[in-house]
Protein backbone atom coordinates (compact mmCIF):
# COMPACT_ATOMS: atom_id res chain seq x y z
CA UNK A 1 0.00 0.00 0.00
CA UNK A 2 1.31 3.30 -0.95
CA UNK A 3 1.85 5.68 1.91
CA UNK A 4 1.74 9.54 1.54
CA UNK A 5 1.18 12.64 3.70
CA UNK A 6 -1.01 15.01 2.45
CA UNK A 7 0.73 18.66 3.90
CA UNK A 8 -1.52 21.57 4.39
CA UNK A 9 -4.39 22.55 6.57
CA UNK A 10 -6.83 24.13 3.91
CA UNK A 11 -10.01 22.52 3.08
CA UNK A 12 -8.51 21.15 -0.35
CA UNK A 13 -5.98 19.45 1.84
CA UNK A 14 -8.22 17.56 3.77
CA UNK A 15 -10.38 16.58 0.63
CA UNK A 16 -7.80 15.54 -1.69
CA UNK A 17 -6.44 13.20 1.74
CA UNK A 18 -10.24 12.10 2.18
CA UNK A 19 -10.18 10.91 -1.40
CA UNK A 20 -6.72 9.74 -1.86
CA UNK A 21 -7.66 7.39 1.22
CA UNK A 22 -10.56 6.27 -1.06
CA UNK A 23 -8.65 5.23 -4.14
CA UNK A 24 -6.48 2.92 -1.40
CA UNK A 25 -3.37 4.82 -0.51
CA UNK A 26 -2.37 4.96 3.00
CA UNK A 27 -2.95 8.96 3.80
CA UNK A 28 -1.43 11.18 6.50
CA UNK A 29 -1.14 14.39 7.44
CA UNK A 30 2.05 14.47 8.52
CA UNK A 31 5.16 12.88 7.42
CA UNK A 32 5.46 9.36 9.14
CA UNK A 33 8.36 6.74 9.06
CA UNK A 34 7.79 4.66 5.96
CA UNK A 35 6.33 7.60 4.15
CA UNK A 36 6.97 7.06 0.29
CA UNK A 37 5.42 10.44 -0.78
CA UNK A 38 4.46 13.62 0.02
CA UNK A 39 1.56 15.79 -1.21
CA UNK A 40 1.70 19.58 -0.48
CA UNK A 41 -0.41 22.49 -0.37
CA UNK A 42 1.66 24.72 1.19
CA UNK A 43 5.50 24.84 2.30
CA UNK A 44 7.21 21.93 4.19
CA UNK A 45 10.03 21.72 5.94
CA UNK A 46 13.11 21.79 3.30
CA UNK A 47 15.13 18.40 4.99
CA UNK A 48 12.72 16.06 3.22
CA UNK A 49 14.46 13.10 2.43
CA UNK A 50 15.33 12.10 -1.24
CA UNK A 51 14.14 9.43 -0.88
CA UNK A 52 10.36 10.80 -0.24
CA UNK A 53 8.75 11.95 -3.45
CA UNK A 54 7.31 15.37 -3.28
CA UNK A 55 4.36 16.61 -5.33
CA UNK A 56 3.64 20.02 -5.01
CA UNK A 57 -0.01 21.28 -5.74
CA UNK A 58 0.12 25.15 -6.63
CA UNK A 59 2.33 27.57 -6.80
CA UNK A 60 4.00 27.51 -2.77
CA UNK A 61 7.59 27.79 -2.26
CA UNK A 62 8.57 24.43 -2.53
CA UNK A 63 12.60 22.58 -2.75
CA UNK A 64 13.50 19.66 -4.85
CA UNK A 65 10.02 18.44 -5.95
CA UNK A 66 9.34 15.55 -8.33
CA UNK A 67 6.43 17.75 -9.87
CA UNK A 68 3.74 19.97 -9.36
CA UNK A 69 0.68 20.33 -10.19
CA UNK A 70 -1.84 23.48 -10.74
CA UNK A 71 -4.48 24.43 -7.74
CA UNK A 72 -7.14 22.64 -9.01
CA UNK A 73 -5.97 19.08 -9.56
CA UNK A 74 -8.37 16.75 -9.50
CA UNK A 75 -7.61 13.85 -6.92
CA UNK A 76 -7.08 11.08 -9.83
CA UNK A 77 -4.55 13.01 -11.32
CA UNK A 78 -2.72 13.65 -8.47
CA UNK A 79 -2.79 9.83 -7.49
CA UNK A 80 -2.04 8.39 -11.58
CA UNK A 81 0.70 11.33 -11.19
CA UNK A 82 2.13 9.52 -7.80
CA UNK A 83 1.79 6.19 -9.41
CA UNK A 84 3.92 6.97 -12.35
CA UNK A 85 6.37 9.26 -10.51
CA UNK A 86 7.13 6.29 -8.10
CA UNK A 87 7.30 3.83 -10.82
CA UNK A 88 9.42 6.09 -13.15
CA UNK A 89 12.16 5.99 -9.99
CA UNK A 90 11.76 2.31 -9.24
CA UNK A 91 12.50 2.20 -13.76
CA UNK A 92 15.83 4.45 -12.99
CA UNK A 93 17.07 2.57 -9.57
CA UNK A 94 16.52 -0.88 -11.19
CA UNK A 95 18.79 0.41 -14.73
CA UNK A 96 21.34 1.81 -12.73
CA UNK A 97 21.63 -0.96 -10.11
CA UNK A 98 21.17 -3.95 -13.16
CA UNK A 99 24.55 -1.90 -14.90
CA UNK A 100 26.22 -1.90 -11.79
CA UNK A 101 25.48 -5.68 -11.60
CA UNK A 102 26.69 -6.48 -15.06
CA UNK A 103 29.55 -4.67 -14.69
CA UNK A 104 30.55 -6.37 -11.72
CA UNK A 105 29.81 -9.97 -13.60
CA UNK A 106 32.77 -8.45 -15.65
CA UNK A 107 30.74 -7.33 -18.73
CA UNK A 108 30.61 -3.60 -19.91
CA UNK A 109 26.91 -2.74 -21.46
CA UNK A 110 27.31 -0.41 -24.60
CA UNK A 111 26.52 3.98 -23.15
CA UNK A 112 23.07 4.80 -24.18
CA UNK A 113 23.30 8.23 -25.52
CA UNK A 114 21.21 10.80 -24.09
CA UNK A 115 19.07 12.13 -26.65
CA UNK A 116 19.82 15.70 -27.11
CA UNK A 117 17.09 16.30 -30.21
CA UNK A 118 14.13 18.44 -29.82
CA UNK A 119 11.27 17.18 -28.15
CA UNK A 120 8.28 16.77 -30.42
CA UNK A 121 4.64 16.80 -29.25
CA UNK A 122 1.53 15.48 -31.62
CA UNK A 123 -1.47 17.60 -31.45
CA UNK A 124 -5.33 15.81 -32.09
CA UNK A 125 -8.29 17.64 -32.62
CA UNK A 126 -9.82 19.92 -34.86
CA UNK A 127 -7.57 23.62 -35.73
CA UNK A 128 -7.77 26.99 -34.28
CA UNK A 129 -6.37 29.60 -32.14
CA UNK A 130 -5.46 27.47 -29.14
CA UNK A 131 -3.32 25.18 -31.56
CA UNK A 132 -1.65 28.45 -32.65
CA UNK A 133 -1.00 29.33 -29.39
CA UNK A 134 0.20 25.88 -27.94
CA UNK A 135 2.75 25.52 -31.26
CA UNK A 136 4.18 28.97 -30.27
CA UNK A 137 4.70 27.84 -26.76
CA UNK A 138 6.23 24.91 -27.82
CA UNK A 139 8.62 26.69 -30.37
CA UNK A 140 9.67 28.77 -27.81
CA UNK A 141 11.05 25.70 -25.56
CA UNK A 142 12.50 23.89 -28.55
CA UNK A 143 9.58 21.36 -28.60
CA UNK A 144 8.56 20.28 -32.36
CA UNK A 145 4.54 20.27 -32.98
CA UNK A 146 3.01 18.20 -34.90
CA UNK A 147 -0.98 18.14 -35.68
CA UNK A 148 -3.37 15.35 -36.72
CA UNK A 149 -6.59 16.95 -37.24
CA UNK A 150 -8.56 13.65 -37.56
CA UNK A 151 -8.06 10.30 -34.70
CA UNK A 152 -7.50 8.60 -38.13
CA UNK A 153 -4.52 10.64 -39.01
CA UNK A 154 -3.04 10.93 -35.09
CA UNK A 155 -3.20 6.89 -34.71
CA UNK A 156 -1.40 6.92 -38.26
CA UNK A 157 1.29 8.82 -36.56
CA UNK A 158 1.72 7.53 -33.21
CA UNK A 159 2.18 3.68 -34.86
CA UNK A 160 5.01 5.76 -37.08
CA UNK A 161 7.12 7.45 -34.40
CA UNK A 162 7.38 8.57 -30.65
CA UNK A 163 5.66 11.50 -29.39
CA UNK A 164 7.46 12.71 -25.43
CA UNK A 165 3.00 14.14 -25.50
CA UNK A 166 0.15 14.26 -26.98
CA UNK A 167 -2.27 17.39 -26.66
CA UNK A 168 -6.11 16.61 -27.52
CA UNK A 169 -8.47 19.31 -28.52
CA UNK A 170 -11.73 18.98 -26.89
CA UNK A 171 -13.54 20.82 -28.94
CA UNK A 172 -15.88 20.43 -30.93
CA UNK A 173 -16.22 16.70 -29.55
CA UNK A 174 -14.65 16.37 -26.23
CA UNK A 175 -15.50 12.58 -25.75
CA UNK A 176 -13.79 11.68 -28.83
CA UNK A 177 -10.55 13.38 -27.23
CA UNK A 178 -11.85 11.33 -24.18
CA UNK A 179 -12.11 8.22 -26.64
CA UNK A 180 -8.76 8.80 -27.82
CA UNK A 181 -7.21 8.79 -24.07
CA UNK A 182 -8.84 5.49 -22.98
CA UNK A 183 -7.54 4.11 -26.30
CA UNK A 184 -4.16 5.07 -25.08
CA UNK A 185 -4.32 3.49 -21.72
CA UNK A 186 -5.14 0.45 -23.75
CA UNK A 187 -2.45 0.34 -26.03
CA UNK A 188 1.21 -1.21 -24.04
CA UNK A 189 2.91 0.62 -26.47
CA UNK A 190 1.12 4.16 -25.82
CA UNK A 191 0.39 3.44 -22.24
CA UNK A 192 2.71 5.89 -20.70
CA UNK A 193 2.64 8.73 -23.05
CA UNK A 194 1.14 11.61 -21.25
CA UNK A 195 -2.33 12.28 -22.79
CA UNK A 196 -3.22 16.18 -22.33
CA UNK A 197 -6.28 17.91 -22.73
CA UNK A 198 -7.03 21.36 -24.17
CA UNK A 199 -9.94 23.09 -23.04
CA UNK A 200 -11.67 26.13 -23.19
CA UNK A 201 -12.74 26.47 -19.48
CA UNK A 202 -10.31 26.49 -16.98
CA UNK A 203 -12.93 24.40 -14.70
CA UNK A 204 -13.47 21.54 -17.23
CA UNK A 205 -16.96 20.01 -16.31
CA UNK A 206 -15.91 16.67 -18.01
CA UNK A 207 -12.37 16.21 -15.67
CA UNK A 208 -13.91 13.47 -13.65
CA UNK A 209 -14.37 11.23 -16.73
CA UNK A 210 -10.84 12.66 -18.56
CA UNK A 211 -8.38 11.60 -15.75
CA UNK A 212 -10.83 8.27 -15.03
CA UNK A 213 -10.35 7.52 -18.99
CA UNK A 214 -6.30 8.33 -18.20
CA UNK A 215 -5.80 12.14 -18.84
CA UNK A 216 -2.49 13.04 -17.51
CA UNK A 217 -3.58 16.82 -17.69
CA UNK A 218 -6.30 18.92 -18.67
CA UNK A 219 -4.63 22.57 -19.96
CA UNK A 220 -7.64 25.78 -20.23
CA UNK A 221 -6.92 28.51 -23.08
CA UNK A 222 -6.28 30.71 -20.60
CA UNK A 223 -3.10 29.50 -19.26
CA UNK A 224 -0.02 31.49 -20.79
CA UNK A 225 2.27 30.65 -22.95
CA UNK A 226 4.96 29.83 -20.09
CA UNK A 227 2.45 27.63 -18.04
CA UNK A 228 1.45 25.65 -21.18
CA UNK A 229 5.31 25.17 -22.23
CA UNK A 230 6.21 24.31 -18.45
CA UNK A 231 3.54 21.56 -17.92
CA UNK A 232 3.79 19.99 -21.22
CA UNK A 233 7.77 19.77 -20.63
CA UNK A 234 7.37 18.37 -16.93
CA UNK A 235 5.24 15.31 -18.64
CA UNK A 236 7.71 15.14 -21.48
CA UNK A 237 10.61 15.18 -19.97
CA UNK A 238 9.05 12.41 -17.37
CA UNK A 239 8.47 9.99 -21.03
CA UNK A 240 11.97 10.70 -22.22
CA UNK A 241 13.25 9.97 -19.04
CA UNK A 242 11.86 6.48 -19.27
CA UNK A 243 12.64 5.97 -22.28
CA UNK A 244 16.42 6.12 -21.42
CA UNK A 245 15.77 4.11 -18.26
CA UNK A 246 14.40 1.33 -20.39
CA UNK A 247 17.23 1.56 -22.96
CA UNK A 248 19.72 0.99 -20.07
CA UNK A 249 18.03 -1.89 -19.05
CA UNK A 250 18.28 -3.47 -22.85
CA UNK A 251 21.60 -2.34 -23.24
CA UNK A 252 22.63 -5.17 -20.40
CA UNK A 253 20.89 -7.76 -22.24
CA UNK A 254 23.98 -9.26 -23.21
CA UNK A 255 24.12 -13.31 -24.87
CA UNK A 256 26.72 -13.33 -22.28
CA UNK A 257 24.28 -13.23 -19.62
CA UNK A 258 21.10 -14.61 -21.26
CA UNK A 259 20.20 -17.74 -21.18
CA UNK A 260 21.24 -19.39 -24.89
CA UNK A 261 17.33 -20.61 -25.94
CA UNK A 262 15.52 -17.97 -24.55
CA UNK A 263 15.82 -14.01 -23.86
CA UNK A 264 15.84 -14.38 -20.35
CA UNK A 265 18.67 -13.70 -18.33
CA UNK A 266 20.44 -16.89 -16.97
CA UNK A 267 20.50 -18.30 -13.98
CA UNK A 268 24.67 -17.24 -13.03
CA UNK A 269 23.74 -13.65 -13.83
CA UNK A 270 20.11 -14.33 -12.19
CA UNK A 271 21.33 -14.89 -8.96
CA UNK A 272 23.91 -12.55 -8.91
CA UNK A 273 21.66 -9.17 -9.62
CA UNK A 274 18.65 -10.70 -7.61
CA UNK A 275 21.08 -10.23 -4.33
CA UNK A 276 21.68 -6.60 -5.47
CA UNK A 277 17.88 -6.14 -5.68
CA UNK A 278 17.17 -7.22 -2.29
CA UNK A 279 19.97 -5.48 -0.61
CA UNK A 280 18.80 -2.37 -2.01
CA UNK A 281 14.93 -3.09 -0.84
CA UNK A 282 16.53 -3.67 2.47
CA UNK A 283 18.97 -0.79 2.81
CA UNK A 284 15.40 1.36 2.07
CA UNK A 285 12.93 -0.76 3.74
CA UNK A 286 10.69 -1.08 0.39
CA UNK A 287 8.79 -3.97 -0.38
CA UNK A 288 9.92 -6.59 -3.15
CA UNK A 289 8.62 -10.07 -4.19
CA UNK A 290 9.46 -12.78 -6.16
CA UNK A 291 7.23 -15.14 -8.26
CA UNK A 292 8.75 -18.99 -9.20
CA UNK A 293 6.76 -20.47 -11.55
CA UNK A 294 7.01 -24.28 -12.13
CA UNK A 295 6.29 -25.23 -15.99
CA UNK A 296 4.63 -28.43 -16.29
CA UNK A 297 2.89 -30.78 -19.34
CA UNK A 298 0.73 -33.86 -20.55
CA UNK A 299 3.17 -36.86 -21.03
CA UNK A 300 2.20 -36.84 -24.55
CA UNK A 301 3.34 -33.58 -25.28
CA UNK A 302 6.45 -35.02 -26.05
CA UNK A 303 10.24 -34.31 -24.75
CA UNK A 304 10.84 -32.16 -27.90
CA UNK A 305 7.19 -30.50 -27.61
CA UNK A 306 7.64 -29.43 -24.09
CA UNK A 307 11.17 -28.04 -24.87
CA UNK A 308 9.07 -25.94 -27.85
CA UNK A 309 6.71 -25.05 -25.52
CA UNK A 310 9.11 -23.56 -22.51
CA UNK A 311 10.99 -22.11 -25.14
CA UNK A 312 8.28 -19.93 -26.15
CA UNK A 313 6.94 -19.42 -22.75
CA UNK A 314 10.27 -18.00 -21.60
CA UNK A 315 10.04 -15.24 -24.71
CA UNK A 316 6.36 -14.24 -23.87
CA UNK A 317 7.08 -14.47 -20.29
CA UNK A 318 9.36 -10.95 -20.47
CA UNK A 319 7.13 -8.87 -21.90
CA UNK A 320 3.88 -10.02 -19.67
CA UNK A 321 5.93 -7.86 -16.44
CA UNK A 322 7.26 -4.46 -16.16
CA UNK A 323 10.65 -3.09 -18.05
CA UNK A 324 12.03 -2.94 -14.08
CA UNK A 325 10.95 -6.50 -13.29
CA UNK A 326 13.30 -9.02 -13.34
CA UNK A 327 12.74 -12.49 -15.31
CA UNK A 328 15.45 -15.13 -14.91
CA UNK A 329 15.60 -18.81 -16.37
CA UNK A 330 16.60 -20.90 -13.75
CA UNK A 331 16.06 -24.45 -15.23
CA UNK A 332 14.24 -25.35 -18.33
CA UNK A 333 10.83 -26.01 -16.64
CA UNK A 334 11.43 -23.24 -13.39
CA UNK A 335 11.52 -19.39 -13.67
CA UNK A 336 11.66 -16.51 -11.39
CA UNK A 337 10.39 -12.84 -11.61
CA UNK A 338 11.86 -10.32 -9.25
CA UNK A 339 9.24 -7.95 -8.66
CA UNK A 340 11.09 -4.04 -7.09
CA UNK A 341 8.79 -2.19 -4.96
CA UNK A 342 6.41 -4.60 -5.04
CA UNK A 343 4.04 -6.28 -1.92
CA UNK A 344 2.63 -9.81 -2.55
CA UNK A 345 -0.66 -9.04 -3.20
CA UNK A 346 0.34 -6.89 -6.47
CA UNK A 347 2.37 -9.82 -7.02
CA UNK A 348 -0.16 -12.96 -6.99
CA UNK A 349 -1.80 -10.11 -9.45
CA UNK A 350 0.99 -10.65 -11.49
CA UNK A 351 1.04 -14.60 -11.18
CA UNK A 352 -2.21 -14.57 -12.13
CA UNK A 353 -2.26 -12.50 -15.48
CA UNK A 354 0.61 -14.38 -16.64
CA UNK A 355 -1.42 -17.93 -15.35
CA UNK A 356 -4.17 -17.07 -17.12
CA UNK A 357 -2.07 -16.36 -20.25
CA UNK A 358 -0.72 -19.51 -20.31
CA UNK A 359 -4.04 -21.31 -19.90
CA UNK A 360 -5.50 -19.70 -23.35
CA UNK A 361 -2.48 -20.87 -25.40
CA UNK A 362 -1.80 -23.54 -26.84
CA UNK A 363 1.20 -25.56 -28.22
CA UNK A 364 2.21 -27.77 -30.48
CA UNK A 365 2.78 -31.29 -29.23
CA UNK A 366 4.39 -34.59 -30.29
CA UNK A 367 1.02 -35.15 -32.29
CA UNK A 368 -0.31 -32.36 -34.11
CA UNK A 369 -3.54 -32.92 -34.12
CA UNK A 370 -3.34 -32.77 -30.15
CA UNK A 371 -2.15 -29.50 -29.13
CA UNK A 372 -1.39 -29.09 -25.57
CA UNK A 373 -1.63 -26.47 -22.70
CA UNK A 374 1.53 -25.64 -19.85
CA UNK A 375 0.37 -26.11 -16.34
CA UNK A 376 2.43 -23.60 -13.87
CA UNK A 377 2.63 -23.90 -10.38
CA UNK A 378 3.15 -20.88 -8.83
CA UNK A 379 5.08 -19.49 -5.75
CA UNK A 380 5.37 -16.14 -3.80
CA UNK A 381 7.55 -15.14 -1.69
CA UNK A 382 8.65 -11.44 -0.16
CA UNK A 383 12.01 -10.93 -0.51
CA UNK A 384 12.80 -7.75 1.04
CA UNK A 385 14.06 -8.82 4.43
CA UNK A 386 17.87 -9.57 5.12
CA UNK A 387 17.80 -13.00 3.24
CA UNK A 388 20.78 -14.47 0.71
CA UNK A 389 19.44 -14.44 -2.78
CA UNK A 390 20.56 -18.41 -3.16
CA UNK A 391 19.14 -19.52 0.22
CA UNK A 392 15.74 -17.79 -0.59
CA UNK A 393 15.77 -19.51 -4.28
CA UNK A 394 16.43 -23.13 -2.99
CA UNK A 395 13.78 -22.07 -0.45
CA UNK A 396 11.09 -21.54 -3.27
CA UNK A 397 12.28 -24.80 -5.29
CA UNK A 398 11.62 -26.70 -2.12
CA UNK A 399 8.03 -24.91 -1.21
CA UNK A 400 7.22 -24.68 -4.74
CA UNK A 401 7.03 -28.74 -5.10
CA UNK A 402 7.55 -28.73 -8.77
CA UNK A 403 7.46 -31.81 -10.85
CA UNK A 404 10.02 -31.86 -13.85
CA UNK A 405 8.80 -32.49 -16.95
CA UNK A 406 9.26 -36.68 -16.60
CA UNK A 407 6.99 -36.75 -13.79
CA UNK A 408 4.73 -34.15 -14.92
CA UNK A 409 0.86 -34.96 -14.91
CA UNK A 410 -0.63 -36.93 -17.32
CA UNK A 411 -4.23 -35.83 -19.40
Amino acid sequence: MFSIAVMGDDARAQETAEHLAQMGFQVARHIEPGCEAVVSFASVSSDLSSEILHLAIGGHAAEDVAARLPDNAHPIQIASRLRALSRLKVLEHTAQLRLKSAQEAGYQPAPVPVNQDDSTVLFVGAPGPSFMRLQFAMSRAGIQTIAAFSTFNAFDYLHERTFDAVILNTRPDAGLAHTVCSAMRRNTRLYHTPAILLTADTDYAGADEAFARGASDILSDNASNDEMRDRVMALASERRRRRLAKARLEACRLPSLLDTESDLYNERFGRVHLQSLMDHAAARLEPMSLIMLGVSAPQDAGANGFAKATNQFAGMLRHCVRAEDFVVRLARDRFLIALPSTPQTEAKMVSNRVSAIAECTAYEGADPLKPFRLELTPSIEDAAGETQADALIEQMVRRSNVLPFSSAKTG
